[in-house]
């Protein structure tokens, strides 16, 4: 049996459950009625307020504040908690928040890496095995998907959705929901094709990305009506990461984020040295 271990300077309630090997440095504090599992560490000044249940084998870095109440003018006298699951790691300053409303959760799956100064709102559900990067931030009843990438200072509008394997690159501005699988330029935040890097390093068939690949042009490129585009998903590809793709598409409310193209015919005239031959033709070359 592993005894826990809590340093001196430590501030912890003695209503608090803790499990087997918990370690808590100084200057951290663990507030009445909340629940960790076995072997969780938290690192000085980390933070765990009332209403937060945590699983096994979580990291709790410095100044770290897991469980504040949620960030809205109507928030009523009685809120929800927080359900964290297994293996996740809160990088220094991360804040998670309850959830609005008594008999709810924001939840945590297991396997998650939040970086620096990451934020989640009331009422967010992130999967499992998604990163977040520095500075990320999501708005109230956000849901994230598994294996899910949000990179650096990206902020996601509320009640949006961010599929499974997406990437969003950094310094998006997320307003509508983003389709599993694809790829989110930072600086548009529109989709510039599939993650297809990540689908390989998940273990994704090459037969799965092409089939993701035709239900791509389904959704972008063939002009078809939405009710068409949902039909067609659904009659070409009714098993596999296709059919995940279009039960995304069904529950969407807020839209989904649009393909990034150049304009038709767009073009890029490259400027021909003034001492050039006058029978060199002007070059040009589409922009993209």
């Amino acid at each position: 049996m592993c005894l826990v271990s809590i340093h001196p300077l430590a501030d912890v309630s003695s209503s608090a459950r803790l499990g087997e090997g918990v370690r808590i440095d100084a200057f951290a504090k663990v507030e009445a009625d909340v629940e960790l599992g076995d072997f969780c560490t938290l690192s000085s000044g980390a933070i765990l307020k009332t209403g937060v249940k945590a699983g096994s084998h979580n990291e709790f870095f410095e100044h770290s504040i897991i469980g504040g109440t949620p960030q809205h003018i109507a928030r009523p006298k009685d809120i929800g908690s927080i359900v964290i699951g297994d293996h996740n790691v809160f990088r220094e300053n991360v804040t998670i928040h309850r959830s609005l409303k008594p008999n709810t959760c924001t939840i945590v799956g297991n396997h998650n890496y939040l970086m620096a100064g990451a934020h989640l709102a009331h009422d967010v559900i992130l999967g499992s095995n998604v990163i977040f990067a520095n500075g990320s931030m999501l708005g109230g009843h956000v849901i994230i998907e598994d294996r899910a990438f949000i990179s650096g200072v990206v902020s996601v509008h509320q009640f949006c959705r961010v599929g499974k394997l997406a990437m969003v690159g950094a310094h998006a501005r997320v307003v509508q929901d983003v389709p599993p699988y694809m790829l989110i330029d930072g600086m548009s935040g529109c989709v510039v094709g599939l993650n297809t890097v990540g689908l390989r390093r998940s273990g994704h068939t090459l037969a799965e990305i092409t089939e993701l690949k035709s239900a791509y042009r389904i959704i972008y490129r063939h002009g078809l009506t939405w009710k068409n585009v949902l039909e067609t998903l659904a009659a070409e590809f009714p098993a596999g990461p296709v059919a995940h793709l279009h039960a995304f598409l069904v529950g969407g409310t807020r839209g989904f984020s649009q393909e990034r193209r150049a304009p038709p015919n767009a073009m890029l005239r490259l400027r021909v040295a003034d001492d050039a031959s006058t029978t060199t033709p002007a070059v040009r070359s589409k922009a993209g």
